[in-house]
């Protein structure tokens, strides 16, 4: 079975493979995100939030 793999075209004439593909995941707000920080449950502006709501 052949990896998910797919390739991009740059205009410097580079090509980019990019090993599979990003997952969105949504909020329990119902904003879409992708996840970005080991971690991460929430979108950032509900983990914005809740940083504020401490202090």
């Amino acid at each position: 079975m052949k990896p998910n793999i797919s390739k991009t075209f740059q205009r410097d004439g580079r090509w980019i493979e990019k090993p599979g593909k990003t997952e969105i995941l949504i909020c329990t707000c119902g904003y879409k995100y992708i996840k970005t920080r080991e971690g991460q449950v929430s979108c950032l502006r509900c983990a914005a939030r809740a940083r504020e709501a401490l202090e």
